[in-house]
């Protein structure tokens, strides 16, 4: 057997183990549980300088809700934006801010970056269209035991 044939029988397979329900999604529970994490990050991150700064900026247009915050993960390597939540609408937020999916015309953009044990941030009031690969970290979060401990930035 030549090696194409080997790769479509091997895809084969895998196209039935898919659709037999062995290739799956991960539980519920466990599902919940990361989300859970991600929004325990996103409250520490929002207590941050930068982040609660621009938080304030966006609550002093007039707004009588919580800001909007937007939530990306940065794959430079893959020149790619990717969302840091799954599912439709996570319920994270406080009094002053509340993560949404949806794009905002006004929103707090905050752009997280995987470094070792953690991630470098940069947070910035931005609409949709501003979108970016690019930006200058303003610090670091690094998980230490159960909580998420905050690093400076570059100098």
């Amino acid at each position: 057997m030549d090696r194409f044939h080997r790769k479509v029988w091997v895809l084969l397979g895998l196209g039935v183990l898919g659709g037999t329900g062995c290739a799956h999604q991960a539980p519920l529970a466990v599902r919940q549980g990361v989300e859970a994490e991600k929004c325990e990050l996103v409250h520490r991150l929002m207590k941050e300088p930068v982040p609660s700064q621009v938080v304030q900026q966006v609550a002093a247009t007039g707004r009588d809700e919580p800001a909007p915050v937007v939530v990306y993960v940065r794959r430079p390597e893959q020149a790619m934006l990717e969302r840091f939540f799954s599912g439709d609408a996570p319920s994270c937020g406080d009094a002053t801010f509340k993560v949404v999916q949806e794009n905002v015309l006004d929103a707090v953009v905050v752009y997280l970056q995987e470094v070792q044990d953690g991630y470098a941030y940069d947070a910035r009031r931005a609409s949709h269209d501003e979108l970016s690969l690019e930006g200058k970290p303003q610090g670091m979060l690094k998980r230490r035991g159960p909580e998420w401990v905050a690093f400076p930035g570059p100098t």
